[in-house]
């Protein structure tokens, strides 16, 4: 979706990037001939500086190379995005001798098309990320090319008969391009160029010459090497990803395409919108663009796009659609109703039925009628978005550009590494002067202080910061689990919510089918339930009048008809393909059913067939009807007429039983629609004098379309019964239609589901996956909320949940009800704000006597003298173990009339069920959680979940893609243990990512420090011992700490996303602190040693010609060597979000053979080794001490990460917080109390309420006031 908000008068636009979410601004700007001069000026005299540091932030590029203009005359925009430079995108003219209306979504009579009748000429164009925008001379901006949609198409008119003229042709070709999703791959040498650039390499350049200028020759040309290596692999692998993106999503095809009414084959490239094409095409695997039927039918697989793994069928449109009409071009999540009719690109044709085509018609004469038919047999669809306007080129732009991750830990990241410059910066200062005071030379201050600057602030601290995020995603990759942005895993560790659909997800996707409880018209009863189809069709008989009827006694219907007929399946290879419950319900009646392509029924009506009658004998129904189901032959009519309509005195054999079937032809199909929950046919039986209707759906809304008379008088005894018990119950119901199966064919779906006699009950059993009661029960454990989010019926879902451990067990369950007016306006409410309420009942699951009060949700008794009741809702009332079961009704009802209020909220967080829920319902009801503070999570198998997947913060699709448009997250593995890995792969990643941060920022002290002491005279470290420290301790202990695995259970405290939180200060400054108090220790003991001996230079006229080698430098670098080691044991965070150090084996393998070498340097000293590292001869004794001093740092270093820091972690955020306060003037406003509060202050002063947390997620403040708070859950 893309927003065009007001611009900024003529040279600057916002546009709003919904599905990126993002903002931008569009400057319109013209290249600079003085600018351009002196900014190249200023490049060559900065040596390339000025140049490098603007390929960052593009600041002097604009303000040199480019000077504002109006968007009319723009020769490139400038994109911006809260005001920091995004892109600069290039305007071109595109030839165009179309219209305005032809080139924009105008409608004829505008002002502005007046003005430019005559044509444009040309199309002002750009491109950013793929979306295309042309410039509209009527409003001065430019708008989103993705919006377009055809004068015509509003109107409800597809392309005409011709298809597209040429000219037309080209005028949408210039508009829209080719239809190809096409991406650019970079060239190596550009992608090596914008690599260089980077920051990261540009500091490492710069590292690498103040190291060579400091002599470091040997360790400048391994970080060379190593960065060289780096800069390579992410060259390849950069080329690698985007060639395997491009070959995913480019596709081409020879397509058979419908112009000037002539058919002719062209590339699929050559598409435009609105252009006619022919489906039937051997070589047609995948759709090149987003089509709507127009003609025969067809079944694709849509689960790349969507995840619903179930192939779908798809029907033509009709007179009735209003596709063309209602859609939204930029949209590409739409409603059911209109899905059925379209084809997106890159699904795959699982099977194509052709009929008689009006596109293109053969106008020369044949001498056999029926073979000039035949020569105009097809499958059309139009076109109706190309390139990257379809939904797969949404898929494929989400891959390139994935939405921006507001996380508070990338956040506080890069604000750690500003404080990290920053200490540098006084370092630089610092040993600046003392360096001065000395007498060393300004060229060596500037040396030495800039190479402090590359000590505090690690060159490889983003990179091992991601590296445990790559790992998770590796590992997720292995179990089934792809991520088409990496950036969740780590939002997935602060997952609070967990929503799950129910069918497919929980329970399995393919019911089990327990019967039929037939309803008789005779007795107003259930009949037994019928669990065999044996059982249902023993009473078909005719009856007295010749009609057919069964037990339900309804003149021309029988139930067995009708679970034979009211399905939408389609023939794949011979099997029946579509909705699992439909295909179980066909598979228990034992028919056949047979499909012929649309254009032999129409052939056979064409040669003179009788609107009500069809020849047995050669396959009757195959000529009249594309879909025909036929009994068992046991159960088939006895043949002894051969017209389908008898008269009552006919003297034909009457049979009774099963023998009384016969085949039925489906007339027309409306399929299940989840927003009316219901779908429909109209059939023909073979002997049938008129048709038939019959209808499924959910019994509560089957019953508001059924004749009052018609509806047993137990039906909400036997539907509670069933559905408490955990079943999915879909009523049946149907009508005879006193019309020609052709009159029928024309009536829409209001006309038909009307007026109908109840025929029964179908009794689904939802078999729950094996994993899911597992599952859900870990999420309890870890105090993560689930909550089900379906369409079923809500005692079905709140039985399910009951079964499936989603609701505890002792936890009582309320199911809503809408006993008002619920489409009753926001005005009518206004004079009492309670009255919107009031008209939702909250009643008890089990029928007990206990209800909730509409407005605060607390039980209480119906019934003041019933005692048990009273004792119950007493006992609910103080303990809070209830929730509520939300019905799709009272949500949409509650949503318009209070939302944002307490019982609003209240409802929110005591919903554990949310039943009859519509796709977009789900989506909304996710948003409100995210409202509230929740980082929410959805698990759904379906594209009736694309919303909800979409809108959550962690998506899951379960689907066999690898990538779907629908979540950032598909598993392919089918149930919902892929939830838990996920949360526990993000936790382990985000205390990687924390662990990892502190270790670097920890080394990056231990070194800074050890150079600031060292500088006092002038020495440093020697080349050997930094490309010991830096190669073969930090980068293998970094690399490894990151390999560790998650925890194996969740337990619940969710870590912390905050590196400034004050248990990660507290922690982190702490042993900042003692490495610090211990390297200066070993300063000052290293020089009260009677043979110490102080470095001096070995010119005493050249302060600069003082060695690195001595006895300060030998004692600094043995002892620091295990600062390093111990600071990755220290921080190597095991349980309770990885699993413990000893079990990363690669990690302790490291360690193992570091620290044997730290020690084998220390206590046995080789002379090798000593010549290498630059180290002196010292007395065995001294080196004991350092181990002493090496033990008792790590012990009090051990002990305050885990017992002391985070006991001081609360004093400290106080102290800082008392701190500001004073210091900013705001502690007497801040904790101001108000007259009410004196109470309260008795028992808490100053220090306590500093500690009080300020700004609270709102779900955390509601749970605190709740009665019995998280309890239920």
């Amino acid at each position: 979706m893309l927003i065009a908000r007001a611009s900024r008068p003529g040279y600057m636009q916002d546009i709003g990037l919904a599905e990126e979410d993002m903002d931008i601004t569009v400057r319109g700007c013209r290249r600079s001939v003085t600018g351009s001069v002196v900014y190249w000026a200023l490049v060559v005299c900065s040596a390339g500086i000025i140049f490098i540091v603007d390929s960052w932030f593009h600041t002097f590029s604009t303000w040199f190379l480019l000077k504002q203009a109006p968007l009319s005359e723009a020769e490139c925009v400038h994109v911006s995005s809260g005001g920091k430079f995004v892109s600069l995108e290039v305007v071109n003219a595109v030839p165009f001798d179309g219209t305005l209306e032809a080139a924009f979504n105008l409608h004829a009579g505008e002002k502005c098309i007046e003005q430019y009748a005559d044509g444009l000429g040309e199309l002002r164009m750009f491109t950013f990320r793929h979306y295309r925008f042309a410039y509209l001379p009527a409003s001065t901006q430019f708008v989103a090319i993705s919006r377009w949609k055809d004068p015509e198409w509003t109107l409800g008119a597809a392309t005409g008969f011709a298809g597209l003229s040429k000219r037309i042709y080209k005028q949408r070709m210039s508009i829209f391009g080719p239809c190809i999703i096409d991406i650019r791959e970079k060239s190596y040498s550009r992608l090596l160029w914008e690599e260089v650039l980077n920051p990261f390499y540009i500091f490492q350049l710069a590292s690498i010459i103040i190291w060579s200028c400091e002599d470091y020759y040997y360790y400048a040309c391994a970080i060379f090497v190593i960065s060289a290596i780096s800069i390579a692999s992410t060259l390849i692998s950069t080329k690698r990803t985007m060639r395997k993106i491009r070959e995913m999503s480019a596709y081409t095809c020879m397509v058979r395409v419908l112009r000037a009414g002539h058919w002719s084959e062209v590339e699929s490239s050559d598409l435009v919108p609105g252009d006619v094409f022919d489906l039937a095409d051997a070589t047609f695997a995948a759709l090149p663009c987003d089509a709507v039927l127009l003609e025969g039918d067809c079944v694709v697989n849509e689960s790349m796009l969507t995840g619903e793994s179930v192939p779908e069928s798809k029907s033509p449109l009709d007179n009735t659609s209003r596709v063309l009409q209602d859609i939204d071009m930029a949209a590409h999540t739409l409603k059911p109703s209109m899905s059925r009719h379209i084809l997106f690109a890159g699904t795959h044709l699982v099977r194509v039925r052709k009929a008689n085509s009006a596109y293109g018609k053969q106008t020369t004469p044949c001498a056999d009628n029926s073979q000039a038919t035949s020569h105009n047999v097809r499958a059309t669809a139009m076109v109706l978005r190309t390139g990257f306007c379809t939904t797969k080129g949404t898929l494929v732009r989400s891959i390139l550009f994935p939405r921006p991750t507001k996380f508070r830990f990338y956040r506080d990241a890069f604000r750690f590494i500003g404080v990290l410059a920053g200490i540098a910066v006084i370092g630089f200062i610092v040993n600046s002067i003392n360096l001065h005071r000395i007498g060393v030379s300004t060229g060596a201050i500037a040396k030495k202080a800039l190479d402090l600057i590359t000590v505090v602030v690690p060159p490889a601290l983003p990179a091992c910061m991601s590296i445990g995020m790559a790992f998770a995603a590796q590992r997720l990759r292995k179990e089934g689990i792809f991520c088409i942005s990496p950036s969740r895993i780590n939002v997935a560790s602060k997952v609070a919510v967990m929503c799950f659909d129910k069918t497919g997800t929980l329970t399995e996707t393919g019911l089990d089918l327990l019967g039929v409880r037939i309803a008789s018209q005779s007795t107003k009863q259930f009949v037994d339930m019928q669990s065999t189809i044996e059982q249902v069709v023993e009473s078909v008989a005719l009856d007295e009048s010749g009609e057919l009827v069964d037990v339900a006694r309804i003149p021309s219907l029988t139930v067995a008809s009708a679970l034979a007929t009211c399905h939408s399946l389609r023939l794949v290879n011979g099997i029946p393909v579509g909705d699992p419950l439909e295909a179980k319900m066909f598979e228990y009646t034992g028919w056949q059913i047979e499909e012929n392509d649309i254009a032999n029924m129409q052939a056979t009506t064409n040669r003179g067939d009788s609107d009500d009658a069809y020849s047995i004998s050669t396959s009757p129904a195959a000529s009249l009807f594309p879909t025909v189901v036929r009994p068992p032959s046991a159960y088939k009519f006895s043949q002894t007429a051969n017209s389908i309509c008898e008269s009552p005195d006919a003297s034909a054999s009457r049979d009774s039983g099963p023998s009384c079937l016969e085949e039925v032809g489906i007339v027309k199909c409306f399929e299940f629609s989840p927003s009316l929950s219901r779908a429909s046919v109209i059939a023909k039986r073979q002997r049938g004098c008129y048709v038939e209707v019959y209808v499924k759906g959910a019994p509560e809304v089957m019953r508001t379309l059924c004749i009052p008379t018609t509806v047993p008088t137990d039906f909400d005894q036997i539907l509670n019964e069933y559905t408490q018990h955990g079943y999915r119950v879909i009523a049946l119901a149907g009508k005879a239609l006193q019309q020609s199966w052709r009159d029928a064919a024309t009536l829409d779906r209001a006309s038909v589901e009307c007026d109908l006699s109840f025929m029964g009950f179908l009794v689904f059993e939802n078999r729950l996956k094996p994993a899911t009661q597992a599952v859900l029960e870990e999420l309890r454990e870890a105090q993560i909320r689930s909550i089900m989010c379906t369409g079923d019926n809500p005692l079905t879902a709140v039985s399910v949940a009951r079964e499936c451990s989603l609701v505890a067990s002792g936890v009582h369950v309320f199911v809503s009800q809408l006993t008002g007016a619920s489409d009753t306006s926001v005005k009518d409410y206004e004079y009492n704000a309670h009255a919107p309420l009031a008209a939702v009942s909250w009643v008890h699951y089990a029928g007990l006597g206990v209800v909730l009060d509409p407005v605060s949700l607390v039980p209480r008794a119906t019934d003041s003298n019933d005692a048990m009741a009273v004792e119950l809702a007493a006992e609910l009332a103080q303990s809070g173990r209830y929730c509520v079961a939300v019905t799709g009704d009272v949500f949409g009802h509650l949503s318009r009339h209070v939302q944002n209020t307490e019982t609003w909220k209240h409802m929110l967080m005591r919903a554990a069920v949310y039943a009859r829920m519509s796709p977009e319902q789900k989506a909304e009801m996710i948003e409100h959680m995210q409202e509230l503070g929740y980082i929410a999570g959805f698990c759904g198998d379906g594209a009736n979940d694309c919303g909800a997947l979409k809108s959550a913060d962690v998506g899951i699709s379960l689907s066999e893609a690898e990538a779907s448009v629908a979540a950032p997250f598909t598993s392919r593995t089918d149930d919902i243990s892929c939830v838990t890995q996920l949360l526990k792969e993000g936790r382990c990643s985000i205390a990687t990512s924390f662990g990892c941060f502190k270790y670097m920022a920890l080394y990056s002290m231990i070194q800074f420090t050890t150079c600031c002491l060292l500088y006092i005279y002038n020495v440093n470290l020697t080349d050997g011992e930094y490309l010991y420290v830096d190669l073969f301790t930090i980068l293998p202990v970094a690399i490894c700490m990151d390999r560790a695995r998650p925890f194996k259970r969740l337990v619940p405290k969710r870590p912390s996303a905050s590196l400034t939180s004050k248990k990660v200060l507290a922690s982190l400054l702490g042993n900042v602190a003692l490495v610090i108090g211990f390297q200066i220790a070993m300063y000052f003991m290293t020089e009260s040693r009677p043979w110490y001996q102080k470095q001096v230079p070995e010119d005493p006229k050249d302060p600069d010609s003082t060695p690195k080698e001595g006895d300060l430098n030998t004692a600094m670098y043995l002892f620091t060597s295990f600062q390093y080691l111990f600071a990755g044991a220290i921080f190597n965070i095991g349980p309770p979000y990885r699993q413990p150090a000893y079990r990363n084996y690669s990690y302790v393998a490291v360690v193992a053979v570091i620290l044997i070498f730290d020690l084998w340097v220390l206590l046995v000293p080789v002379n090798g080794f000593s010549s290498l590292f630059g180290l002196v001869q010292t007395k065995v004794s001294w080196r004991f001490t350092i181990l002493g001093m090496v033990a008792a740092n790590f012990a009090l270093c051990y002990i305050g990460e885990w017992l002391l820091f985070p006991r001081l972690a609360i004093p400290l955020a106080k102290i800082c917080r008392l701190v500001k306060l004073v210091c900013t003037g705001k502690l007497y406003k801040k904790y101001e109390l108000a007259a009410g509060e004196a109470e309260h202050t008795e028992h808490s002063g100053l220090w306590a309420r500093l500690g009080q947390r300020r700004n609270r997620k709102e779900y955390k403040v509601l749970l605190t006031g709740m009665v019995g708070g998280s309890s239920w859950y």
